[in-house]
């Protein structure tokens, strides 16, 4: 198996892959705690540095760009200080952002996460401030800019975080694209996984996956396993990889049994942020390549364990992936 995944991996820089969703601002503010307000019984922190890095669709679309393939971005993003961030460094690493539209009507989406520590501790998050855009337009005002990527694309991922740049019409277009072309289309939505059918697969975790099915799974793997068949079925899906934090991963395809992946590395884990772009960029980019989905999904399982051992939203290189693989054989 191992000598098989590391032949997926050499396939990875000749991939163009399309990414369409929802860029977002991820900040991270560092500060030192010094004391506790007399005003009020909180920390004062002294500023530290702040940190901004692509998350969302972005995050997603940097994964695939730190990963050597070409990328096409596609999303809504305002005419900000945070936007110019993302689309230079996307464009800088190489990224084709003709469908990244830039629009003076709203703002980016923006998620700081403040972290404070001691000097001699590691800064934990204490708190996360949301800057939630309004007054996009319709996503199908993106389909034009996005015809011509589209009609190269090995791969398409949907990135939906529910911020407005996927509809039932773009998404689609983009599915009929994908059939067209014999290309996977993954999908991972935030809040409304429902809507999206007929898919080559989607990547919820398992919070996502019990708030599409309304019910608690609380580690039943057979209730797990009812409700995955039952979503794959009424949304006609070739498959679909749930994650499970520090349970791993469980892989669900049609006609045969689930494959239950154990989490890759410690239990350590430094940030969670961002690792569910991580899967859905590595996953999708190994389906693109021709891996069968199981080892699409170990390769996202080996990335989304290298992630969440970095501090803030990270990304994985080929070369990481490559050392874990050889190391965990």
């Amino acid at each position: 198996m191992r000598e098989q995944l590391l032949e997926i991996l050499d396939r990875f820089p000749k991939q163009r892959m399309v990414v369409v969703g929802d860029p977002i601002a991820d900040e991270f503010l560092y500060g030192r705690i010094a004391r506790v307000s007399r005003e009020a019984p909180v920390l004062v922190l002294e500023y530290g540095d702040l940190v901004r890095v692509p998350g969302g669709a972005a995050n997603a679309a940097h994964n695939l760009l730190e990963l050597g393939c070409a990328v096409s971005v596609a999303g809504f993003a305002g005419r900000d200080e945070a936007g110019d961030g993302i689309e230079a460094l996307l464009r800088g690493k190489g990224a084709d952002t003709r469908a990244f539209m830039r629009l003076g009507s709203c703002s980016t989406p923006v998620k700081t996460r403040i972290l404070a520590g001691a000097h001699h501790s590691a800064p934990q998050q204490v708190v996360r401030i949301d800057r939630t855009p309004e007054n996009f337009p319709s996503p199908s005002s993106l389909w034009p800019r996005l015809r011509g990527p589209l009609r190269h694309a090995d791969g398409i991922v949907v990135s939906d975080y529910g911020y407005g740049s996927i509809d039932e019409t773009l998404y689609q277009r983009l599915r009929a694209a994908a059939v067209e072309r014999g290309i996977p289309i993954v999908v991972d939505s935030r809040f409304h996984m429902n809507r999206f059918h007929g898919a080559t697969s989607i990547t919820p975790n398992i919070t996502e996956l019990e708030s599409a099915a309304g019910i608690v799974i609380d580690g039943d793997s057979r209730l797990l396993a009812r409700t995955a068949r039952g979503a794959m079925k009424r949304q006609q899906l070739d498959s679909l990889l749930v994650t499970q934090g520090r349970f791993g991963m469980t892989l669900f395809r049609k006609r045969k049994p689930p494959l239950q992946i154990p989490v890759y590395g410690t239990d350590e884990v430094a940030d969670v942020t961002g690792a569910g772009d991580t899967v859905i960029a590595v996953y999708t980019l190994a389906l693109a390549c021709g891996a069968p989905a199981e080892d699409a999904a170990r390769l996202a399982n080996y990335a989304a364990g290298i992630v969440v051992m970095k501090r803030g939203t990270a990304t994985t290189t080929c070369t990481e992936l490559r050392a874990a693989v050889e190391a965990d054989a």
